[in-house]
């Protein structure tokens, strides 16, 4: 019986990748929107008198999510 070694890993499949991304994102959007909002309840607001009105907690929580997400596939 012969076995058959293979010096390198197969590539993942890019179906594979995309339902780790949504995974990942799905157990680290919540955590990130904790922080989204916590920062805005306690950033001063009396600073940013006339400062442009930001975007939602949760467009911001998924921005962050979907920038840090990556760094788990690096390596």
């Amino acid at each position: 019986m012969t076995d058959v070694v293979r010096s390198h890993a197969q590539p993942r499949s890019r179906r594979m990748d995309r339902l780790e991304f949504r995974l990942l994102m799905l157990l680290s959007f919540p955590i990130f929107l904790l922080v989204a909002c916590l920062s805005r309840l306690t950033r001063d607001r009396s600073a940013e008198v006339g400062a442009r009105s930001e975007g939602s907690v949760f467009a911001e929580a998924r921005a962050a999510a979907a920038s840090a997400i990556p760094f788990a596939f690096m390596g």
